[in-house]
């Protein structure tokens, strides 16, 4: 099929793989009992790494608006898997930190996604190509990441 205009615009592309990730992952996820939004297991992941995180670091981080990363926490501690903690420097701001429930199932989750990428994208790339691609989109997070700031 004639793309036309689409066929030369990374955009589409990074947008049709993200569904067909997003869809695969959930599939992997369902025996966990685990699924959310866009950014959840992204947000737990870093909690997870950076005890003391504050929502703001992970939206930036993530290119998620705020109000969404603070409803993921939100969901996140109604199923315990974080806690918030004001800051010592700041008692109005909080810092999230994971539990032993949400450090296990982090563990789990790290297992599992990389799992789940090797399988996914095993059909439709070398490894070669795969650590190109990801250098390259590394790469232009980080660009992104200095520019936003």
């Amino acid at each position: 099929m004639d793309l036309g205009v689409l066929d030369g615009l990374l955009s589409f592309y990074v947008r049709v793989f993200e569904i067909a990730v997003s869809r695969h992952l959930d599939d992997r996820l369902a025996p966990l009992g685990f699924t959310g939004r866009k950014g959840t297991i992204s947000s737990l992941l870093l909690i997870a790494r950076h005890g003391g995180i504050r929502a703001t670091t992970i939206a930036t981080l993530l290119g998620i608006d705020k109000s969404i990363t603070v409803k993921t926490v939100d969901e996140l501690q109604h199923k315990k898997l974080v806690s918030r903690r004001s800051a010592v420097d700041d008692k109005r701001a909080q810092e999230l930190f994971v539990t032993q429930k949400g450090a296990d199932l982090a563990d789990k989750l790290e297992k599992l996604i990389v799992a789940h990428s090797d399988e996914f994208f095993a059909n439709l790339m070398t490894r070669e190509e795969h650590d190109i691609v990801v250098d390259i989109f590394r790469r232009a997070f980080n660009r992104l990441r200095e520019v936003e700031q």
